[in-house]
């Protein structure tokens, strides 16, 4: 790699990393990335770096490896276990992501497919608003993606070396190291289905040398942490790891499964597009692009392959969770760096007229959604119309919108939004499609600043139980406080201890000192009278049903245990 060409890929990864990192610092809600956290933080204080456990001492249900890194990673910069630490694992993986996105696509389609593949997966709501999460997806699609793309040579009939192969199973290994042997199933599958693409019988890349040695390596990386802590556990792990977190969730609760999660086979399809959204107006066009098969770039078939081997395979999955879609963007954005940007595409008729359509209904569609924006903010009646219409969490995100329009980053947000869908009109008819493309993209970018830079982190301010946990903390000296919400991966995150279950007041019935309660304040209301002498500290109307935290205090000759049960 040339040094012109390092400082690009560089420049990329920086540029990503800064719009990722919109909201890091935003506190935690429930328990999606608190839980997370607070493995990380037993590893820290503990140093259970073989088993870490959630603050309620339960073993991680995931391989090690994000919680590993983002120990490391805070220990080595001496920085503290806050939500941007926390995060900051994802926000460089979602970077790194991006960098390898554009060099993959400058590589096989040129400069400007590059940089359009790079702004492609920027613009994907469903992937910019996992780079500041603090879970295992964003890492596992970094490692997972990058094994696949050492591995496309391996399919080739010529092979890749021994050497790539190797450094393949590696990536891929530690991949499993963070998500479990799915990352070995999606590569699989997708392989399968580029060889049936190509005519050839998948079965065959088993007769070569290559493929068996990736995975062999996969493995054995794996094994490094999988056999001493099977061994630990006496494989009590292994119904965790595998029947729990595999194969219950990809079977029916009628034969084994979790049984959460349950939604409509159409359902991973229907969100992948959704958070695509103004770019999936583009995939006629790239399905044109893509046929027939046998003149299609290797390469795009190869990525597309990916993109329908994480929608199929989860479509077919029982559990199906928003965040499984997360894989699939970064072949999708190579697919479109390709028909946005490369000077080999096709020149048919349908292709193009798909192509510039899709521009066309992409930017009226967005310049639409500033417009309703802008509406719906100006108009009481109108706003509380729409409002009375949505989910209660949409809602919310509405109310912040129009509570927080005169504030400058959001106009800012829409009037760019206006601004480059506009742009994006005028470069369409004028004959330059890339120049569309590209001012699309950054509409599109546009509007995902705005959702998880302004409305996220806002929403989550007035949800979050992170300052009333503060003052609970100094009111209780960092006792043991006994509550009606236990486990509460994120009042005990910032509690700095977990929050003990109201049946373990029982076993504290001889003593004589004071005791501390979290009840919800339609619990307290319901125990009468007496009730009223007790409270001590009442939280806001974070949660969506609008009910309250109340913190009471206690004496245990005044309390009656049972009737918390009415």
């Amino acid at each position: 790699m040339t040094r012109s060409r390092l400082l690009t890929v560089a420049l990329a990864a920086l540029l990503a990393f800064v719009f990722f990192s919109q909201g890091a610092s935003a506190p935690f809600e429930k328990d999606e990335e608190s839980r997370p956290a607070a493995i990380t933080l037993d590893i820290m204080r503990t140093g259970h770096w073989l088993l870490p456990r959630d603050i309620y001492g339960e073993a991680t249900r995931k391989p090690p490896l994000y919680y590993w890194l983002s120990a490391a990673l805070l220990e080595a910069l001496h920085a503290p276990l806050d939500e941007t630490g926390a995060r900051a694992v994802s926000i460089v993986a979602a970077a790194a992501l991006a960098a390898m996105v554009m060099t993959q696509a400058e590589t096989y389609f040129g400069a400007p497919a590059g940089w359009l593949a790079w702004l492609a997966l920027l613009a994907c709501y469903g992937f910019s608003a996992h780079g500041a999460y603090a879970r295992t997806d964003m890492l596992f699609t970094l490692l997972t993606f990058a094994a696949y793309c050492l591995m496309l040579p391996e399919v080739e009939a010529d092979g890749g070396g021994y050497g790539r192969a190797l450094f393949a199973g590696i990536i891929l290994g530690l991949a499993v190291l963070t998500k479990g042997p799915l990352a070995i199933v999606l590569c699989a599958l997708a392989i399968a289905i580029d060889a049936l693409w190509q005519g050839n019988n998948p079965l065959r890349l088993l007769a070569r040398r290559g493929p068996w040695l990736t995975l062999a390596s996969a493995l054995a990386i794996a094994a490094l942490w999988y056999v001493p802590a099977f061994w630990e556990t006496s494989g009590g792990l292994f119904a965790v790891q595998m029947g729990q977190e595999n194969l219950g969730h990809f079977l029916p609760g009628s034969l084994g499964g979790t049984g959460e999660s349950a939604r409509p086979v159409y359902y991973i399809l229907i969100r992948f597009l959704g958070a695509s959204l103004p770019l999936c107006l583009y995939f006629p066009a790239l399905v044109l692009a893509a046929g027939p098969v046998r003149k299609a770039p290797r390469p795009l078939l190869y990525h597309l392959s990916f993109v329908l081997a994480v929608l199929g395979l989860f479509s077919l999955a029982a559990v199906k969770r928003d965040d499984y879609i997360l894989p699939a963007f970064p072949s999708l954005a190579i697919a479109l760096g390709y028909l946005l940007g490369s000077e080999a595409l096709p020149v048919r008729r349908a292709v193009l007229r798909w192509r510039d359509w899709g521009t066309t209904l992409a930017a009226l569609g967005t310049l639409a959604v500033a417009g309703a924006a802008m509406a719906v903010a100006g108009w009481p009646w109108l706003a509380a119309t729409v409002s009375g219409r949505l989910q209660s969490s949409d809602s919310g995100y509405l109310g912040m919108f129009i509570a927080g329009l005169h504030d400058g980053r959001e106009m800012l947000c829409v009037a760019a939004m206006a601004a480059a869908a506009t742009a994006a009109l005028v470069a369409r008819f004028k004959g330059a499609p890339r120049a569309g493309a590209a001012a699309l993209a950054l509409a599109s970018m546009m509007g995902v600043s705005l959702w998880i830079g302004v409305l996220r982190p806002g929403l989550a301010e007035q949800r979050s139980f992170k300052t009333f946990t503060a003052r609970m903390e100094a009111i209780t000296a960092g006792r043991a406080v006994y509550s009606q919400t236990a486990p509460d991966y994120e009042i005990s995150f910032y509690y700095g201890r977990p929050l003990l279950s109201l049946n373990q007041l029982a076993a504290t019935s001889g003593r004589r000192d004071s005791r501390y309660l979290l009840l919800w304040s339609d619990t307290v209301n319901r125990m009468g009278s007496r009730a009223q002498h007790w409270p001590v500290l009442l939280s806001s109307a974070v949660t969506e049903e609008h009910r309250q935290l109340e913190l009471l205090k206690i004496d245990q000759d005044s309390f009656e245990s049972s009737r918390l049960d009415k």
